[in-house]
């Protein structure tokens, strides 16, 4: 419990005093997809823009949350490796995987301070209203299965890290087309027909579909008990193998050669 305590702090402590650069790369990060989406809306008839309010909002905020996880833990592993922090954490016997998994305290801090603003910016440029909430509880879960599969993600990469280091260009280009194939942007229904069988297939979709549902009340494109099933079974297996792959890395790889600190940080 100590150690638990003491890597919150240092999170904490952390993103506190680099708050001037977590805030400015979180509101960048914000902005830098809202152009994308919100330039589709020039095509849209001024009519139906208030429709379209709740899948843009929450369109933004779940990419948002996929993309923060990937920099702030994924990425930042190469920081941590480059500071000799690997090393210190390990003779104070402190297991490096919880270490980078308290990162997800920034994650929600990138997502308690982006919220207000994209929802300022969604309402004013549609006029519609962001949150219809037809269900709070769906929700909650899918935003929950969303950050967990997130985390997960971001934890693989940073195993990926410890063994061979990590491109940023490889992660703004996954990130990029999981924004637009993943169903996190837009619904599976509205996809090209090829395209909606590789967003089920994409893990990511499934905790948007269910988010989709709980604003809007509009179904999922697989029955929402199913949508829900295989997104839980998908947030476990991704947690399994962020927690074997981290296992992995350090138990066979980092014993015999150590960490590289390499890569874009």
């Amino acid at each position: 419990m100590s150690s638990l305590k003491a890597i919150i702090y240092l999170h904490s402590l952390r993103t506190w005093r680099y708050k001037y650069s977590f805030i400015n790369g979180a509101i960048n990060v914000g902005l830098w997809i809202a152009i994308f989406i919100l330039g589709a809306l020039l095509f849209v008839p001024a009519e139906e823009l208030p429709m379209t309010a709740p899948y843009i909002f929450w369109g933004i905020i779940l990419w948002n949350v996929l993309s923060s996880s990937v920099w702030s833990v994924g990425g930042w592993t190469q920081f941590f490796l480059s500071l000799g922090m690997y090393e210190e954490h390990k003779l104070a016997n402190t297991s490096v995987l919880k270490v980078i998994s308290g990162r997800s305290i920034t994650v929600l801090m990138d997502i308690v301070l982006i919220t207000p603003v994209m929802y300022f910016l969604v309402t004013q440029i549609t006029g519609g209203k962001v949150i219809f909430a037809v269900s709070p509880l769906y929700i909650l879960m899918g935003f929950l299965g969303m950050f967990l599969m997130s985390l997960s993600y971001g934890l693989s990469l940073s195993a990926l890290s410890l063994r061979m280091g990590v491109p940023g260009t490889l992660l703004d280009i996954s990130n990029f087309f999981l924004l637009v194939m993943g169903g996190i942007a837009v619904p599976v229904e509205s996809l090209p027909g090829p395209a909606k069988l590789l967003a089920i297939a994409i893990p990511f979709s499934h905790p948007a579909e269910i988010v989709r549902y709980g604003a809007t009340g509009n179904p999922t494109y697989i029955p929402l008990h199913i949508e829900l099933m295989i997104m839980w079974i998908y947030t476990a297996a991704l947690l399994l193998l962020a927690y074997f792959l981290f296992r992995y890395v350090e138990d066979k790889y980092l014993r015999l050669y150590g960490p590289r600190a390499v890569g874009r940080m």
